[in-house]
């Protein structure tokens, strides 16, 4: 089994890495090209400051002997070259001897091949030197990572509000554009005023903010944001709205009741949004309540190469819905895992309350991996996890894309037989959340934000915010 490793060495190879290049930049080429290749199991990266989608982050090789077989061999890159070819790597990998290490006209480029069981001694033994001929591999500079920038994005603007700042700030570093200026300010009797503290005149703006707790509050300061940009001639408004509140009240339910994400659909378009972006809504078909574009995006992808990454045994594996709503969402992770499906069969007495009844399925001494959309309360994924293992199951697995973790549901989480649950930071996790409980992993949805907006500025298509989780 073969896996490759990315150094980033130093400080310079840091800024080299953020260099834009074909819509993303030098780090994200290399490990998608990297992923072309079927024998290659997994991706570590040495000396990364945030999260790379499909890859693993390591300090040191030290750390990464730790996780690999001694078996096969390790390719070692620097993401100073980027133009890579697959074929150079099958050559590379397949030879017979210790190390190897691809030359050009004499010249080493730092892309070479080791057993995995002499990784610790990389630095000292000898490498027999392969050929490249027949293309020119481009080196970066620091001046291409400090100036070169996306020509599309040269009228981009992204806002951060304040469920949203950490976020914005990694979209950008991965766009290597500037955070746009926005000031959100609370009068003494709660009303909120936003300032925007550059010009948007004849620009592309994007707001980013999840309508998370408060969320009346937050999805305020979204509306009057989008005021503010509409009254101050910007040419076209994106609201980017990762966790979409109220999307739980879709439909009369019962007489007399709201359609509330109707209404905050109206307000959004009326408000100015000329495009909206979200994740996972709990109904797909909310984004007919708009008459703008809207983008529902899945972070189903993500979590299934997170899983991958486990290497469970298929056979012993088992994918559950934890309602006939949300077969759909399973069934695209089961399709990614090779792994059959299960459906819980539960009935909800009031909210917040859940009652699970039975399971259509086969999870007898497999592990499970539940999927859903939200995990408020915790009620029915404890409920869920709970009747598995009165079934039989083994490790009980879950992924939901927005934690809100409402009424102490870390703690009750601790207290369950979950062995695991993976969220995404569509909804930032609270300090508290994290400190009562060690079973929460979270994920992060800035690249594929970076994506999005590249892919809506260039006008291609958005689906390809998804090609690093193939």
């Amino acid at each position: 089994m073969n896996n490759a490793i990315i150094f980033i060495r130093d400080e310079q190879e840091k800024q080299l890495s953020k260099a834009p290049y074909l819509g993303g930049n030098l780090l994200l080429h290399v490990v998608k090209e990297i992923r072309k290749l079927k024998d290659i199991r997994d991706i570590f990266i040495i000396g990364a400051e945030s999260e790379v989608p499909g890859c693993v982050i390591k300090n040191s090789v030290a750390d990464v002997l730790a996780e690999i077989d001694s078996e096969g061999k390790t390719l070692l890159v620097s993401p100073l070259f980027p133009d890579l070819n697959g074929d150079d790597y099958t050559r590379l990998m397949s030879q017979d001897y210790d190390a190897a290490m691809l030359v050009q006209e004499g010249r080493i480029l730092e892309s070479f091949a080791i057993r995995s069981s002499r990784l610790n001694d990389y630095e000292k033994i000898h490498y027999q030197p392969i050929e490249i001929k027949h293309k020119t591999v481009r080196k970066f500079t620091v001046e291409d990572a400090l100036t070169s920038k996306e020509e599309s994005l040269d009228d981009v603007v992204v806002f951060p509000l304040t469920s949203s700042v950490s976020l914005v700030k990694e979209v950008c570093n991965y766009l290597n554009i500037e955070p746009g200026k926005i000031d959100v300010k609370h009068f003494a009797d709660g009303e909120t005023l936003i300032e925007l503290g550059e010009s948007v005149r004849g620009k592309r703006c994007y707001i980013i903010q999840s309508t998370c707790k408060p969320v009346n509050d937050t999805l305020m300061e979204v509306l009057i944001c989008l005021d503010a940009l509409r009254r101050s001639s910007a040419a076209e408004i994106t609201c980017i709205i990762p966790y979409f509140g109220y999307a739980r009240q879709d439909r009369k339910a019962m007489p007399r009741q709201p359609i509330t994400a109707k209404l905050v659909a109206s307000m959004l378009e009326h408000a100015g949004a000329n495009r909206v972006v979200t994740f996972d809504l709990h109904a797909a078909q909310i984004q007919g309540f708009f008459y703008c574009p809207v983008d529902d995006l899945t972070t189903v992808p993500m979590m299934g190469q997170y899983f991958k990454r486990k290497h469970f045994d298929p056979e012993q594996l088992v994918v559950v819905s934890p309602d006939h709503g949300g077969v759909k969402r399973a069934r695209i992770m089961a399709e990614m895992l090779e792994t059959p499906l299960a459906i819980i069969d539960k009935r909800r007495p009031q909210a917040n309350v859940v009652e699970a009844c039975n399971v259509i399925g086969d999870v007898q001494g497999k592990d499970a991996i539940i999927v859903d959309d939200i995990c408020d309360t915790g009620g029915s994924l404890i409920a869920a996890s709970n009747i598995l293992k009165e079934h039989g199951a083994r490790d009980i697995y879950v992924c939901v894309t927005h934690g809100l973790f409402s009424n102490n549901a870390a703690i009750r989480i601790q207290d369950s037989p979950i062995k695991e649950v993976v969220v995404t930071n569509t909804i930032i996790p609270c300090a508290e959340d994290l400190k009562n409980t060690d079973k929460i992993t979270t994920l992060s949805i800035g690249w594929m934000l970076s994506k999005l907006i590249l892919a809506v500025s260039c006008h291609t298509p958005v689906s390809e915010v998804y090609s690093l989780y193939e």
